[in-house]
């Protein structure tokens, strides 16, 4: 008889008490470890092999600091694998807010396999919820959806934004945010998120007609977030809070300074850490932006670094036949693990540099380069080295040095 051992991906919680509130709306310093506790676990699920990958955890951990670049990269990589056309529109968003929370250009995202372009992709699918709400009054999907879809839309500076807003805003004068009767407070944060976005840019000629619109659309949905308050300062349920406290700390001047107890809020969201009630990745995601004082709004301004590394790669298989030796120099972001370089080697040349990885408990490892993989029968792997010396260190770990040179030997132990 066999045991089968299945190892199950936990999204644990943490479980120790905190102290209270102090009279900001700012995380105390010594509640600070409940955040990177939130943070740490965001991470985990992130790197675990059985779980899909999610933007809306890039975007929370790139809204973050002190990020672990090998899950972030790692994170990256797959939401690149996974984009397409055949995701729905407000999905198309959270992959464009991801990429541009990375660093990353969504108008020519590339992989081995395909190029997409997905700022256009959610222009069409943007488009094809406007036709729907022309003709049945409704979206195609939900005004949640179109929210993010705007809030994309203005991140990436879109010349479909001044429509889909006008609409969105329109929609939210004529009370349409609503679930099961209720105001949805989930869809009415991300449309003031995405309003405020086109707000702050009305200086722009082509939006400056719409400001009147956008402004009493926000005056009004600020409203209906603050009358959902409930008396243990939630906003709407614990799961709509993350996304209102956005929304709110973005809006303040649309309210005044006593309609909201930010810190009886935060508080609140402190002890429901402690209660394991954000034990999810989704649930976990959307909190952990304004538990850092940061909105989706703030993918706008991340700091790209622009200092980059020279690095040279080589690849050698002298082992099996048919031998072959190639050679390649690429530029990364400074600080870069090794699995980017070999992701850019790979963009330069897909034939010669293609390479697979398997996810381990160890991070990333590859198994195959040049189509050549490694094989447990055979005894056989790929090693990588820094010109003579074995890495102790992982792809997913090993930072490599400028102008280093980095070997990978197909080998047999």
């Amino acid at each position: 008889m066999f045991l089968f051992t299945t190892v199950m991906c936990v999204f644990y919680t943490v479980t120790n008490a905190a102290s209270s509130s102090s009279g900001t709306c700012y995380v105390p310093s010594d509640r600070q470890w409940l955040v990177k506790g939130l943070q740490t676990q965001l991470e985990n699920s992130a790197a675990c092999p059985q779980n899909k990958p999610d933007p809306s955890v890039l975007i929370a951990l790139n809204l973050a600091e002190d990020h672990n670049l090998s899950v972030l990269t790692q994170l990256v990589r797959q939401i690149k694998e996974t984009a397409g056309t055949e995701m729905t529109s407000g999905k198309v968003a959270l992959y464009v807010l991801a990429l541009r929370s990375a660093c990353q250009n969504p108008a020519d995202v590339r992989t081995p396999e395909k190029h997409v372009n997905l700022v256009q992709v959610l222009e069409e699918k943007t488009k094809e919820e406007i036709k729907y709400i022309n003709t049945t009054g409704t979206p195609k999907t939900t005004y949640y959806q179109l929210a993010l879809d705007t809030l994309a839309l203005c991140v990436e500076k879109s010349p479909e934004l001044e429509i889909t807003a006008t609409i969105l805003a329109k929609a939210a004068l004529n009370n349409s945010f609503k679930f099961d009767g209720r105001f949805s407070v989930d869809t009415g944060a991300v449309a003031s998120l995405a309003l405020f976005c086109v707000y702050e840019g009305r200086i722009l000629s082509q939006q400056s007609k719409i400001t009147g619109t956008i402004q009493a659309a926000l005056t009004l949905i600020t409203e209906q977030i603050l009358n959902e308050q409930q008396t243990n300062g939630l906003l709407g349920n614990i799961y709509s809070t993350g996304l209102a406290m956005q929304a709110l700390n973005v809006t303040s001047e649309f309210y005044s300074p006593n309609a909201w107890n930010c810190p009886k809020t935060l508080n609140e969201v402190l002890s429901k850490i402690i209660e394991g009630a954000f034990s999810t990745p989704a649930a976990a995601s959307q909190i952990l932006p304004s538990l850092v004082g940061k909105t989706y709004l703030d993918v706008r301004g991340l700091i790209c670094s622009s200092e980059t590394e020279t690095v040279h790669y080589t690849v050698i298989n002298n082992l099996v036949g048919p031998h072959f030796k190639y050679s390649t120099t690429v530029k990364v972001p400074k600080g870069s693990v090794l699995l980017v370089v070999l992701e850019a080697a790979q963009q330069l040349n897909a034939k010669e540099f293609s390479f697979q990885t398997e996810e381990t408990s160890w991070g990333p490892m590859v198994t195959s380069i040049n189509g050549l993989k490694g094989s447990t029968n055979e005894k056989t792997y790929w090693q990588f080295l820094s010109g003579k010396t074995p890495l102790e260190q992982g792809v997913g770990s090993y930072k490599p040095r400028d102008n280093e040179l980095i070997v990978a030997i197909f080998s047999r132990y």
